[in-house]
């Protein structure tokens, strides 16, 4: 029988506001299996949410970000870059158009692009202030609420796009980001406080990944199925109109159910304003304040976050890079996208198991390194040998390169950042962590457009992602030895100790890292259980 998530006592977490009434103090139900650990097999997680009504709410809007993700990048994102195409007069086998769209006057190939260079300047400049949002008022419920509402109302036009209305439907999809990045950012805010326990936590997270995994899997399965039963395998509009239909009924179903169907509870205000700051400077003052205290304790992070920054911001624009190149070269429909970041799904999955293998034999700044080198690999393979619609198989070929490096990144820097910050400060790195990766995903995507406005070709301008992965990996060298690293984490420990749900340590595993060979074969147990979790 599926395992049961041990359950929670709920007045051990913080006060709040909450609006549930008459609900149990026991928040998971009991399980018979409970004493033992559910942690091998990932469908042994699949979850049961019991009495908990917030991590149950939770993981409804999981279902609709999941959804929303898919539907818009895959299925819509695909047939407004054809139609763009069809505005621009390119002929639909023409490799090598040059033509521009009748009203933005940009190239089709450019499009997805500055989509994200859009939405990744606006949610990194906002990033602080839903911070401040979160911290010091009582409106992430309410915020919640309105931007579900907000991102609803976009996804249900997108499902009369057509050639007419292609341009409206990208604004759409921009709108749509902006407003979904939101939303998630007053989701998130709910989950350190689900629990006081940093086993049931770790549970939580992990059944909502697999919550979020499944109805990636399954929407993709679904909507390829019906596109391929119908005969529209290579009609991108058809397809994506069904899997839009699909995205808006199942998430404005489980988001009116989660945000008000009595599940997530209102927050009171978790601290006062400082004196003299206000809701749009807070947020910044402490990030500065942040990066300060940082450079000037703590060099090797000072090396380690602009290595996320710009590994991560190469690794985001490789997934909207490589859908523009699958549709410009190969001529990929939306289903076959669908099927391509199918593969990056499953592949990532399977790949977080490359992590603890490499810490048999290399550092995790090493392992991070290699990861990183091979991501550039690939990348210039797919472009010197994928040229034309006839090699659409080799492409998925890449594909699985490219979602196992990702499973492999993705495991290891987490397993690093939670190993390397000073005990005492894992609350607010860990945010600067989220920061980094969300501060440069702009750039990659500007670079990208800027060289294909310019003429250059495509297969080239994808390569202009190797540039940012190997700043990373320089950067990654300029910490040190990982035994220094390490060092250098103790010796900048604060005397107060606060644990992030996200990192277990303690003092064993700090004097255990240090290189020898048992502590190799450790780190690599740890690594396991992140990419189980």
């Amino acid at each position: 029988m599926p395992c049961q998530i041990d359950s929670i006592d709920q007045s051990a977490r913080p006060p709040t506001s909450s609006d549930h009434t008459g609900e149990p103090s026991t928040a998971l139900e009991e399980s018979s299996t409970s004493s033992q650990a559910c942690r091998q097999p990932i469908f042994c997680h699949w979850p049961q949410y019991g009495s908990h009504l917030e991590a149950r709410g939770w993981a409804y809007d999981a279902v609709g970000r999941s959804l929303s993700f898919i539907g818009n990048a895959a299925f819509v994102g695909t047939a407004v870059v054809q139609l763009a195409r069809i505005d621009a007069g390119c002929e639909p086998e023409d490799v090598k158009c040059s033509g521009r769209t009748q009203y933005a006057g940009i190239r089709p190939s450019s499009l997805l692009a500055l989509y994200n260079v859009i939405v990744g300047l606006a949610s990194s400049a906002l990033l602080p202030l839903l911070g401040a949002i979160v911290d010091h008022t009582s409106v992430r419920r309410l915020i919640g609420r309105i931007s579900a509402i907000i991102y609803c109302a976009t996804l249900f036009p997108m499902i009369f796009l057509s050639e007419s209305t292609w341009l409206a439907v990208a604004i759409l999809l921009i709108i749509s980001a902006f407003v979904g990045w939101i939303h998630s950012g007053m989701s998130f805010a709910y989950l350190p406080e689900m629990s006081d326990d940093k086993e049931v936590l770790e549970r939580l997270n992990t059944s909502f990944a697999v919550v979020q995994y499944g109805t990636d899997v399954v929407y993709i399965i679904v909507v390829v199925a019906i596109a391929a039963a119908m005969g529209w395998v290579d009609d991108s509009l058809a397809t994506s109109r069904v899997a839009q239909s699909i995205n808006f009924v199942a998430t404005t179903t489980v988001w009116v159910y989660a945000w008000w169907g009595g599940l997530m509870g209102r927050r009171a205000a978790m601290s006062p304003f400082p004196e003299g700051d206000s809701l749009l400077t807070v947020g910044f003052k402490r990030l500065y304040k942040t990066c300060v205290r940082i450079y000037k304790n703590h060099r090797a992070l000072a090396s380690f976050y602009p290595a996320i920054a710009f590994s991560e911001s190469a690794t985001q624009a490789l997934l909207v890079i490589g859908q523009t190149y699958s549709i410009e070269l190969l001529q990929f429909s939306s289903a076959e996208t669908g099927i391509f970041l199918l593969i990056l799904l499953i592949f990532s999955s399977i790949g977080c198991y490359l992590s603890p293998l490499s810490l048999h034999l290399l550092s995790p700044i090493q392992s991070n390194q290699l990861c990183l080198f091979f991501l550039g690999l690939f990348t210039a393979g797919a472009a010197g040998f994928v040229k034309d619609a006839g090699q659409k198989v080799l492409f998925y070929v890449f594909a699985i390169f490219w979602g196992a490096c990702g499973g492999w990144k993705y495991t290891i820097e987490r397993y690093l950042t939670c190993t390397i910050i000073p005990k005492g400060q894992d609350a607010e790195l860990m945010g600067l962590y989220l920061f980094s990766g969300q501060v440069l995903t702009w750039l990659p995507p500007l670079v990208f457009a800027a060289m294909n406005e310019a003429g250059v070709s495509i297969r080239i301008s994808m390569l202009s992602l190797l540039l940012f992965w190997f700043i990373a990996i320089v950067c990654l060298q300029c910490m040190g030895s990982y035994d220094k690293v390490i060092r250098e984490a103790n010796d900048g420990t604060d005397e107060a100790r606060t644990e992030s749900p996200n990192c277990e340590r303690d003092d064993v595993v700090r004097e255990e890292e240090l290189g020898n060979e048992e502590s190799k074969i450790d780190a690599a147990d740890r690594v396991c259980e992140i990419c189980q979790r």
